[in-house]
């Protein structure tokens, strides 16, 4: 279901900053936009022929975040010719849009919706795409205003498709023991033994190990370590972002 234009974790330079992207008609839903990110974008000529960008964000740490208001601007000034509603930004703090002005990008240039759920209606499509946000647990030091700091995304499209977006994570969301309900579960993951902050490898091992193949299987790890042994996980019966399905 998702593409992805990078894989990795914060320093992971070689697989770059973990951000995905799927498209429904002419609409892009873009999860993510990392220091690295707006470049891939025009490289892989996301924008050509689009009549609508929707771009999700999880968290405001700069790997997740850090080039979106040059993207912004980018939409507004060179594809939309200076027509923000084709320009959605979903983020449930209004933080976002307060880290966006002092980088001088307002929201003159972008359409803001800080729902937490909500139904998008798609050019050309009958049914609507369904989003729904959950606050989740990363770091303490991510803390503005003292409200959640990250959030997991579930996006589905009835009898279509439901998948799952962990963002960065320490815990292992009580929903995911039902794979069955998704038909992709993409999961932030880490083999570094003493990390608190992101979700353990061996944890992960330990939430599934009661799982059938075909649903463990579901499990596509992101958000991977310079050191990360990807030929384990796959020998482990998991899935690796970026690689074919």
């Amino acid at each position: 279901m998702l593409k992805f234009l990078g894989t990795g974790g914060a320093f992971n330079t070689k697989r770059g900053n973990t951000s995905a992207y799927f498209e429904l008609g002419s609409e892009l839903f873009l999860i993510d936009v990392g220091e690295d990110v707006f470049p891939k974008t025009i490289e892989n000529h996301l924008f050509d022929q689009k009549t609508r960008v929707n771009i999700f964000i999880t968290h405001l740490h700069s790997d997740h975040v850090g080039s979106l208001g040059t993207l912004l601007a980018y939409l507004y000034i060179n594809v939309f010719g200076q027509d923000r509603s084709k320009i959605c930004v979903y983020f449930p703090s209004e933080a976002l849009k307060e880290l966006l002005e002092l980088q001088g990008v307002t929201e003159e240039v972008y359409t803001f919706y800080v729902n937490l759920w909500d139904e998008l209606y798609v050019d050309g499509y009958q049914r609507e795409v369904e989003y729904n946000f959950e606050a989740g647990k990363h770091t303490p030091y991510l803390d503005y205003k003292k409200n959640e700091n990250c959030y997991h995304i579930t996006f589905s499209q009835k009898k279509e498709f439901c998948f799952y977006y962990s963002g960065d994570t320490c815990e292992f969301n009580h929903q995911l023991s039902n794979p069955y309900a998704y038909d992709w579960i993409y999961h932030e993951v880490t083999m570094i033994k003493s990390a608190e902050v992101h979700f353990q490898y061996d944890k992960l091992l330990e939430a599934t190990k009661d799982m059938p193949a075909d649903q463990k299987k579901k499990f596509v790890l992101m958000h991977l370590d310079s050191n990360f042994d990807v030929e384990r996980a796959k020998m482990d019966g998991f899935s690796i972002a970026g690689e074919q399905l």
